[in-house]
C-alpha cells in the first residue's frame, strides 16, 4: 500500500495519505484541503499527487498561481517523480508542503521495495515518525457557551479560538467586537500537555476569572472567557494530551497554586510583602509612611470625585442629545411626509377639476398616472427613511456600548486604585495604576465626544440622498470571486471604487459586475481607467446601459473635510453575505463617525465599524462626498483610511471631467 507523509512548514503539522492519488486544493471534499493563511493564492483544485510505478509523481492542474517543486515552477500537465525532502509550494507565495515520507508500505515479506524510495533513518527525527495507519496525536476538544449552550467541537495540533474564518472554534460572528480575529489557542505541548496561550488580543483572555499572563495548562471544568465582556466558554471534553490535575475552579477551590505572586493569591502575596517591609523599618519610616498614606488616600478621594463628576455630567448630555437627535430625525421624517402628501393631495385635486371639466381621457389617463407613481414614492421614501433611522439608532447604540464598556474600565480601575492604595502597595504601582485610569478617562471622553458628533449631524438625511447611487462590486480572478463597493458619480453610468478591487498583481478582473443599492441584479461593468501601482488606489468603472442616481455632490476641491466633524460611510462590509435581506435584494449599510486625521494624502475615518468596505463613498455632515475608503486596521475596530476624491481627477478620462464640470488637478 502507498504511503506518503506531507508537513506543513508554517504550522509544522504532518498530514499522511495512503491512497493512490492525492488531490491538493481549496476544495473541502479533497484529499489534501488547504485551509488558513496561504489560502487566497491556492485554486479550488490546484494540483496531484498519484502513485505510479513505485513513485509519487506531482502534476500541476492548470492552477491560476502555478506549482513549484523546490521553487522551480511545474509545466501544468507534465508530471514530476518527487523524493524525500522536497518542497511543494501551492504558489509562488503560498502553502509549502515538506516531504516527510514517500515509500511502499510493506504488504508481504516477499515484496521488494526500491531503495530510492525509502526514507534513510539518519534523515528522521524521532519525533517524526509516523507509522502506517497511525494518525498523529491531537488535541481533542469541546467547549461549550455559558450563555447560548452551543457546543462547540474541535480537532488538531492547535486548536485557535476566535471571530476569524481561519478559527476551528468561532463562538461568535465575524463582525463581533471585543473578540479578536484569532483570540486565544489550545496547544498541545512536546511533554505531552494542553496549554492555553493568549494571541495578542486586544482585551485579553481570562481563565476561572483570571487574566492570562501566559501558557497555562488547561483542565477540565475550566471558564475560558474571551476578554472581559465576550463569551464564556467551558472546556467540556479534552483529549490527545496528558490529563491535568481537575481544576480547582471547577471543584470549588482556589486558583492559587495555578496563578503567579509566588503561589499565593493576590492578598496574601501583598500582605506578606508588607510585613516583610514593615520588619525591617524603624519607627520614623513608619510614621512618614503613615503621612504618605493619608495624602494618597486624600488624592484619592479627590480623584474619584472627580471622575464620577465627569462620568455624570457626559451621561446627562448624552441624554439630552439623544433626545435632540430622535426630535431631529422626527422632523425630517414629518416634513418629507407632508410634502409627499400635499403633492398627492394636490394631484387628486387636479384630477377631480379635470374629471369635473370634462377633460380628454388622455389628460385623466396622464393624471391617474402621475398619482399613482406619486404614491409609489411616498412609500418607497417612507420605507428607506425608517431603514436609515434605523441604521441610525443602531450606530447610537453601538456608540452607547463602547461608551458604557469604557466606563466600566475607568470604575474597575478606580477600584483597584483604591485597594492597592489602602493595602499601602509600593508607589510605582500606585503611579501605574493612576495612569492608567487617567487613559480610561480619556477614552471615555473621546468615545463620547464621538457620539456626540454622529447625534451632532443629519446624518439620515445624507444617507436618504445617496444611497441608491452606492453598488456592490462583484469580480472574478479565474474561478476566485470578490466582493467590494463603489459608487456613481454620473447618471450615465460611471462609477468609482478601488484599485484593489478590480485589479490583481498588475492583472484585472476577468469579468467585473455591479449590483446597485436597492436591486436584485448584477449589471456588467468595464474598467475604464486606474491608478498606477505606486498612484492613488482608485478605479473608474463604466456600468453599462446604466440610468440611475448618482451622489449628490463630490468634494473636488478637497475643501470639505475637517478634522473632529462628523462623517459617514456607505457601502457593503463583508461584502454579499451580509448585503442581501430577505427578499434577495442588496442594501446598503451606512457607519457614523469622526475625521480623525485629515491630509492632502490621507483622510482617516474614526466609526463604530468599517470592516470590508473598500471603495465606499465617504461624507461629510452637508452630504459631500470627500474620500474614497480603502483600508482599515484588523485589530482596530472601527479606524479607517480613505483616499482624498480630489485625486480622481488624476485618473477620470476628459470626456468624464468635461460631464462633471471639472479640471484636472
Amino acid at each position: 500500500m502507498p504511503l506518503l507523509v506531507l508537513r506543513d512548514t508554517r504550522t509544522d503539522a504532518p498530514r499522511e495519505f495512503t491512497g493512490e492519488e492525492v488531490r491538493l486544493g481549496r476544495d473541502p471534499a479533497l484529499e489534501c484541503a488547504i485551509e488558513g493563511e496561504g489560502r487566497r493564492v491556492v485554486s479550488a483544485l490546484h494540483a496531484k499527487l498519484v502513485h505510479r510505478d513505485g513513485s509519487w509523481w506531482l502534476e500541476d492542474l492548470a492552477s491560476r498561481n502555478g506549482t513549484y517543486l523546490d521553487d522551480r515552477r511545474l509545466e501544468p500537465g507534465r508530471a514530476e517523480r518527487i523524493a524525500v525532502g522536497a518542497v511543494i509550494s501551492l504558489g509562488k507565495e503560498g502553502v509549502r508542503l515538506r516531504v516527510e515520507v514517500v515509500r511502499e508500505a510493506r504488504v508481504s515479506e516477499t515484496v521488494v521495495e526500491d531503495p530510492r524510495n525509502l526514507l534513510p533513518a539518519s534523515a528522521v527525527r524521532p519525533t517524526e515518525m509516523v507509522r502506517p495507519h497511525e494518525r498523529p496525536r491531537a488535541i481533542v476538544l469541546a467547549l461549550r457557551d455559558v450563555a447560548t449552550a452551543e457546543r462547540f467541537e474541535a480537532r488538531g495540533m492547535r486548536v485557535r479560538v476566535g471571530r476569524g474564518t481561519e478559527c476551528d472554534v468561532r463562538p461568535v460572528p465575524p463582525f463581533a467586537t471585543g473578540v479578536s480575529r484569532v483570540h486565544a489557542e489550545l496547544v498541545l505541548e512536546d511533554d505531552g500537555a494542553i496549554s492555553i496561550r493568549d494571541a495578542g488580543s486586544t482585551n485579553g483572555t481570562f481563565v476561572n476569572g483570571e487574566l492570562l499572563a501566559g501558557p497555562l495548562v488547561v483542565a477540565l471544568g475550566d471558564r475560558i472567557q474571551l476578554g472581559p465582556s465576550g463569551p464564556e466558554l467551558v472546556v467540556e471534553r479534552l483529549e490527545g494530551g496528558t490529563p491535568a490535575p481537575a481544576s480547582p475552579a471547577a471543584a470549588g477551590g482556589t486558583l492559587a497554586a495555578r496563578r503567579s505572586f509566588g503561589g499565593q493569591g493576590r492578598t496574601a502575596f501583598f500582605a506578606a510583602k508588607f510585613d516583610e517591609t514593615m520588619r525591617g523599618t524603624s519607627r520614623r519610616v513608619r510614621v512618614g509612611g503613615g503621612a504618605l498614606l493619608v495624602v494618597l488616600l486624600v488624592a484619592v478621594g479627590g480623584l474619584l470625585w472627580h471622575g464620577e463628576r465627569r462620568v455624570r455630567a457626559t451621561a446627562q448630555l448624552l441624554t439630552s442629545e439623544r433626545e435632540a437627535a430622535m426630535a431631529r430625525e422626527r422632523a425630517v421624517a414629518d416634513s418629507m411626509r407632508r410634502a409627499a402628501e400635499a403633492e398627492y393631495a394636490r394631484l387628486e385635486a387636479e384630477l377631480g377639476a379635470a374629471r369635473a371639466g370634462a377633460a380628454p381621457a388622455s389628460v385623466l389617463d396622464s393624471l391617474r398616472t402621475a398619482l399613482a407613481d406619486a404614491g409609489a414614492r411616498a412609500a418607497d421614501l417612507e420605507v428607506q427613511l425608517e431603514r436609515t433611522r434605523t441604521e441610525m439608532e443602531r450606530q447610537i447604540a453601538a456608540g452607547d456600548s463602547l461608551r458604557r464598556e469604557a466606563q466600566g474600565d475607568l470604575q474597575r480601575l478606580q477600584s483597584e486604585l483604591a485597594r492597592a492604595t489602602a493595602s499601602q502597595v509600593p508607589a510605582a504601582l500606585v503611579d501605574s495604576l493612576r495612569a492608567a485610569v487617567a487613559a480610561a478617562e480619556d477614552r471615555a471622553t473621546a468615545l463620547a465626544s464621538q457620539v456626540r458628533a454622529v447625534r451632532g449631524g443629519n446624518l439620515a438625511a445624507v444617507a436618504q440622498a445617496n444611497q441608491g447611487a452606492v453598488g456592490l462590486v462583484t469580480v472574478y480572478f479565474g474561478d476566485e470571486m470578490f466582493d467590494g463597493s463603489g459608487f456613481a458619480v454620473t447618471t450615465t453610468g460611471y462609477f468609482v471604487t478601488n484599485r484593489h478591487n478590480v485589479v490583481n498583481d498588475g492583472a484585472p478582473a476577468d469579468s467585473i459586475f455591479v449590483t446597485m443599492a436597492d436591486q436584485q441584479f448584477m449589471v456588467r461593468a468595464d474598467l475604464v481607467a486606474a491608478g498606477t501601482p505606486g498612484g492613488p488606489d482608485l478605479a473608474v468603472l463604466k456600468v453599462r446601459h446604466y440610468a440611475g442616481p448618482s451622489v449628490q455632490s463630490v468634494d473636488w476641491a478637497g475643501e470639505a473635510a475637517r478634522q473632529g466633524e462628523p462623517a459617514a460611510l456607505i457601502g457593503f462590509p463583508a461584502g454579499l453575505a451580509t448585503a442581501l435581506d430577505q427578499t434577495q435584494t442588496v442594501r446598503t449599510s451606512m457607519s457614523a463617525g469622526i475625521f480623525s486625521k485629515v491630509t492632502a494624502a490621507e483622510i482617516q475615518f474614526d466609526g463604530f465599524t468599517v470592516s470590508g468596505s473598500s471603495g465606499s463613498p465617504v461624507f461629510n455632515a452637508a452630504g459631500d462626498v470627500v474620500a474614497v475608503h480603502r483600508a482599515g486596521l484588523r485589530e482596530t475596530a472601527g479606524l479607517g483610511f480613505a483616499v482624498p476624491v480630489g485625486q480622481l481627477a488624476e485618473i477620470l478620462p476628459a470626456d468624464v471631467r468635461a460631464e462633471l464640470g471639472i479640471e484636472r488637478q
